[in-house]
């Protein structure tokens, strides 16, 4: 299968270039500006739409040009390629957010987070169903919720108990 033309998504830019020249004729030397080809491939993109040889130029009738951009532009191809970059669009946003927060750097949480806590660290209250994390950047807190679900992770009786225990003091009578 023979590559897309690179100019093929540009086709509403180009249409409405071509519709307000008031010129019969377009030549090679607009198809090179408009379309943003070199000169060999303008002379095969004007054979394809019809065009001729006049002495040493070609051209090709701006309304038939007009004509065949806009069936191009209705075609399922033309709708599937601009599916296409979209998705392309989206996927490569997505990977540059994800690389900016790949970048990020958490900080290790202390050792004493690593085990399920007894007591809560610095910066961290559970208290009557609530918890509260005291922080100054991004990275911190991230750090910090890190180091929680870790303890969760290592030991998740003792962190149940200790999470439960919190959330009964709240279910007291008063």
């Amino acid at each position: 299968m023979p590559p897309k033309p690179q100019w093929l998504l540009r086709i509403p830019e180009i249409l409405e270039e071509l519709s307000s020249l008031d010129l019969p004729v377009v030549d090679r030397a607009l198809i090179e500006r408009i379309f943003g080809l070199k000169r060999r491939r303008a002379v095969e993109v004007l054979h394809s739409f019809g065009g001729y040889q006049a002495g040493r130029t070609f051209l090709v009738e701006r309304r038939e040009l007009l004509r065949r951009l806009k069936s191009i532009q209705g075609s399922p191809a033309f709708a599937f390629e601009q599916r296409r970059r979209e998705r392309l669009t989206e996927v490569l946003e997505k990977m540059r957010k994800y690389r900016a927060a790949a970048r990020v750097r958490i900080p290790a949480p202390p050792e004493a987070w690593r085990q399920a806590p007894t007591r809560w660290p610095e910066g961290v209250r559970l208290e009557g169903g609530r918890l509260t994390v005291e922080f100054a950047t991004a990275e911190e807190l991230l750090g910090r919720l890190f180091g929680i679900a870790q303890a969760a992770a290592n030991d998740f009786e003792r962190f149940r108990a200790a999470v439960e225990g919190a959330g009964a003091d709240r279910q007291k009578p008063r």
